[in-house]
């Protein structure tokens, strides 16, 4: 009985330690949180600098006659009156905007509840006053009975 419980008391703290630090909620979990909070917060800032381009663009586009009239040229519209030269062969030339990255925290299935977690942290706690009570309070009867 006094091997078992350490023993059982350094198994319960060695699962309790596992699941600190790879559990769900451990510092592992913790960490992937904090990498997935930067590459959204980088995420974020392109987007902001997109948009502050997109609205200088905008400002350029509100201000000048000349650029509206490329654009319109650019989508395939023209004055009347204009003579329009196509060259086969030629590749339309495309603008893609980026929106930003797709960004997703993977979420594990398996999910391991904070009562799991407590009660293995109580248990190892329990085991380890018990296992001391094991081990000095039969000592400290037997003292007191050699002195008295």
């Amino acid at each position: 009985m006094r091997r078992l419980l350490p023993i059982l008391m350094l198994g319960f703290i060695f699962a309790s330690l596992l699941i600190y630090v790879f559990g769900d909620s451990g510092l592992y979990a913790f960490r992937r949180l904090a990498d997935s909070k930067e590459s959204l917060v980088q995420n974020v800032a392109r987007l902001e600098e997109r948009n502050a381009e997109l609205a200088r663009e905008l400002a350029s586009v509100k201000s000048s006659s000349e650029r509206n009239t490329l654009m319109a040229r650019s989508i395939g519209l023209y004055r009347p009156g204009d003579r329009v030269l196509k060259l086969e062969g030629g590749t339309v030339r495309r603008e893609y905007y980026p929106v930003g990255d797709l960004i997703k925290l993977r979420k594990y299935k398996e999910r391991r509840s904070a009562i799991f977690k407590a009660s293995g942290i109580g248990l190892s706690a329990l085991l380890l006053g018990l296992s001391m009570y094991a081990r000095f309070a039969p000592r400290a009867k037997l003292h007191g009975r050699r002195r008295g």
